[in-house]
């Protein structure tokens, strides 16, 4: 989809609008790169949490040092608390390593 709309936009954006939107594809870029990185990040979480959590965790994502983790309900959020000792076992090992505090919403 990102092909064919940035395709689509230098179509038919007019000459004096072209300087203004030059940037989508590598803005676009960026923010597939981002999302696809956040996407993993969250299946290395549920992969570290026991099973009956897994479906809980929403999303993840990394904010500068700190792991955000994103589960449906604030029961759950205080379970993955619980667990938090396994999930930095877990995540050590992997390239989420770098986080040093975990928090955990709902």
């Amino acid at each position: 989809m990102q092909k064919t709309l940035v395709s689509y936009l230098k179509l038919t954006m007019s000459d004096a609008l072209k300087p203004l939107f030059g940037g989508l594809p590598d803005g676009f870029d960026r923010l597939a790169r981002r999302a696809e990185a956040a996407a993993t990040l969250t299946e290395q979480v549920r992969a570290a949490l026991p099973e009956a959590l897994r479906a809980h965790v929403i999303g993840a994502n990394g904010r500068g040092k700190e792991l955000v983790v994103i589960v449906d309900s604030a029961a759950w959020a205080a379970r993955v608390r619980y667990a938090v000792r396994r999930l930095r076992e877990a995540l050590a090992t992997s390239d989420a390593a770098g986080f040093e505090n975990r928090r955990q919403g709902d």
